[in-house]
């Protein structure tokens, strides 16, 4: 018995394995830049030590020691962590990049289930690629994304694999706090199913019940009902003001312009022809995708099958030559193929170059200082993850989530260059202050040359003290 492969049929997996081929190579060069993942490791490291998740913030914030703290991501930290600790850091990379792979998966098994064809399929694979390019990263809401497509997917299902929806929540809910979407998602599909038979049928109640499932499981986290509290209180969170990927969605975005735009114009002219509840699935998520930047590739995954199907089925064409037709295919498959591992190549040659983000050398100057135990200032946030663990003490770093708004507002006054900027780092009795180089605040702190001295610089920072602690630290290496 001959296997004959259809080259059309391969051409959507062949464009999953591109992509997820050039996510690794970005997931696995790219993490020496990454300011999250050294709060992330730091908390993986406190959970294995401890036993215990912390929830509160400790005395390594001078601006908000003791506010409480939901550690939604803990279970990537703890996998971080012990991953590194046995030398395999490329293993949380490796599953974050399959894990894009998966949602991309589910969407051809979507498509597939649609009757869209190969090469709509494969467009749809490449639009979702584009979605996620601006968000991907060595990041828990990645695996977030495999969660919401992988429950969109098991409940399409329509039979006993519908209920594999609630362990997969279950997980996701100690991954990432966007855990919720999986009930929601779950409650939609009820909804649908109640509009469309108009009557509690046993589709409706079955589906009810995977949804009312689905909401428990959020529950089945150290956490409790905690994280539930930290995703509403995160709707009206200071960080949507003040970090970019929580901004509203607009033109502006590139993930969303090749991303979602494409789906939504799709859906504005064909929409009408999906299902009811395939209409509450696309407009729910549509609103969700104004919500956030970082919610352009969930849009993706869960649109992307309903806007392909919609579309008019082009008229069958008789084929004269089907041989040259095969041939194509597989020209076009083998040019997907070698497209895909070019990029991945020029990604894992170039990366490093430019991922190297952190201020390293200007950190390593103040920790030489480091027995005086300075107040430090980062412009970026995210920087001042590097003294975790160390003596110095610091203002907001890139947890982030559970610092309260006047600490916030008291961020953005400073990094803005706002009136009372001078007047707050006197008062929270700052003497460090970390800056980008050559942006606004280096060149206010450059004007204060009485009251900071510039220490230290490097490629994307400038170090400057406060007199007394260059002072201090010379008197005590005497």
């Amino acid at each position: 018995m001959r296997l004959s492969l259809d080259p059309r049929e391969l051409l959507p997996w062949g464009c999953v394995a591109s992509v997820v081929a050039w996510l690794t190579a970005l997931a696995l060069r790219f993490p020496a830049g990454d300011g999250d993942l050294l709060w992330q490791r730091w908390l993986g490291d406190r959970i294995l030590r401890e036993h215990a998740i912390p929830r509160a913030l400790g005395d390594e914030t001078f601006a908000a020691a003791g506010a409480p703290w939901t550690p939604h991501e803990w279970l990537f930290s703890t996998l971080l962590a012990a991953s590194a600790q046995r030398g395999l850091t490329w293993f949380v990379p490796l599953i974050c990049a399959l894990a894009a792979g998966v949602a991309l998966a589910t969407v051809v098994l979507r498509c597939r289930r649609r009757g869209v064809s190969s090469t709509m399929t494969s467009a749809g694979v490449l639009v979702c690629a584009f979605a996620m390019v601006q968000s991907f990263g060595v990041r828990a809401q990645v695996l977030g994304w495999a969660g919401v497509a992988t429950v969109a997917w098991l409940l399409e299902t329509e039979g006993p694999w519908a209920w594999a929806a609630v362990p997969v929540t279950a997980v996701w809910a100690n991954l990432h706090a966007s855990a919720f979407l999986g009930p929601a998602v779950a409650a939609l599909f009820a909804l649908g199913a109640l509009v469309r038979d108009r009557a509690l049928s046993r589709e409706v109640r079955r589906s009810a019940l995977i949804a009312a499932a689905c909401g428990a499981a959020t529950l089945a986290t150290p956490l409790g009902l905690d994280l539930a509290t930290y995703a509403v209180a995160l709707l009206a969170s200071p960080i949507r003001h003040s970090i970019t990927e929580w901004g509203a969605t607009s033109a502006s975005s590139y993930a969303f312009v090749a991303g979602a735009l494409p789906l939504l114009l799709v859906l504005a002219a064909f929409g009408v022809r999906a299902s009811v509840r395939d209409r509450l699935l696309a407009t729910a998520f549509t609103l969700l995708l104004f919500a956030a930047v970082r919610n352009v590739p969930v849009f993706a995954f869960v649109a992307a099958p309903i806007a392909l199907a919609a579309l008019p089925k082009p008229r069958a064409r008789t084929m004269t030559q089907p041989g040259a037709v095969r041939g194509a295919a597989w020209a076009t498959l083998a040019a997907v193929a070698f497209g895909g591992a070019t990029i991945a190549t020029l990604s894992w040659q170039r990366v490093p170059a430019a991922a190297n983000a952190l201020p390293l050398s200007t950190a390593g100057a103040l920790l030489a200082q480091e027995r005086t135990a300075p107040r430090v200032f980062c412009e970026d946030f995210a920087w001042c993850s590097l003294f975790l663990g160390e003596r110095v003490r610091f203002f907001m770093d890139g947890r982030c989530d559970p610092y309260p708004e006047p600490v916030w507002r008291d961020y953005r006054e400073v990094i803005d260059g706002n009136r009372r900027w001078a007047a707050i780092l006197d008062r929270e009795r700052v003497d460090a202050v970390l800056v980008r180089r050559n942006g606004a605040l280096d060149s206010l702190l450059a004007e204060r040359d009485r009251a900071w001295r510039h220490v230290a610089s490097d490629r994307v920072s400038a170090l400057y003290v406060r007199p007394a602690v260059i002072a201090t630290a010379r008197a005590v290496t005497r």
